[in-house]
């Protein structure tokens, strides 16, 4: 496992992303929060991103609420390490892991297509998968 501070990677870009699908990322969530919580600000100042659409695509196609969104650590953790849950031209999913439990989060990395997002790395599931 390979532990991470989001969106201060200086990693070489693969595929127009810095996050490795296939790696066993661990992020610590409370070193996180702050810093998630002024990218959640600037949807209200900016709007947000056209990738978020990305994720609501995803969680229909996997039948739960784009409204109150509620995806499980038993669905999300076979995703862990092996592969991305959506990958397309304006982002891509993957799922982390809590350093401090065994709660798993999902990650949107914005390409270089979201104007103002630019590689930005987004927690969607701030109180983690249910």
């Amino acid at each position: 496992m390979k532990k991470i501070k989001l969106n201060q990677n200086s990693e070489t870009i693969i595929g127009g992303y810095i996050l490795n699908p296939t790696e066993k990322y661990v992020i610590n969530l409370a070193e996180e929060m702050e810093f998630q919580s002024a990218i959640m600000g600037s949807f209200q100042i900016m709007g947000r991103p056209p990738a978020l659409k990305n994720y609501h695509a995803w969680l229909f196609e996997n039948g739960f609420s784009v409204d109150a969104p509620n995806p499980t650590n038993e669905f999300v953790a076979p995703y862990y390490g092996v592969k991305p849950l959506w990958e397309t031209e304006y982002s891509q999913g993957i799922v982390v892991k809590d350093e401090n439990d065994s709660d798993y989060f999902i990650v949107m990395e914005c390409s270089d297509k979201n104007k103002g997002y630019k590689h930005t790395q987004i927690i969607l599931t701030l109180g983690g998968c249910m």
